[in-house]
């Protein structure tokens, strides 16, 4: 029988995940959600997933 990962495991790969998808962005998690923070520009969303999606669409922006 197999046992399924902890949930702070998971958020912990997929941290590790958005941290690699978006060097120089710090994540920071508190009751609120979460806030990916770089220089003075700060973004929070109430899911990390959420919080990447965004972060997407922004460097796509930024790209132009």
């Amino acid at each position: 029988m197999t046992t399924a990962p902890s949930a702070d495991l998971v958020m912990e790969k997929l941290l590790q995940e958005a941290v690699r998808e978006f060097p120089g962005w710090d994540f920071d998690r508190d009751p609120s959600g979460w806030t990916a923070i770089r220089g003075e520009t700060r973004f929070t969303r109430p899911s990390l997933a959420a919080l990447r999606a965004l972060l997407r669409v922004h460097r796509v922006v930024r790209r132009g």
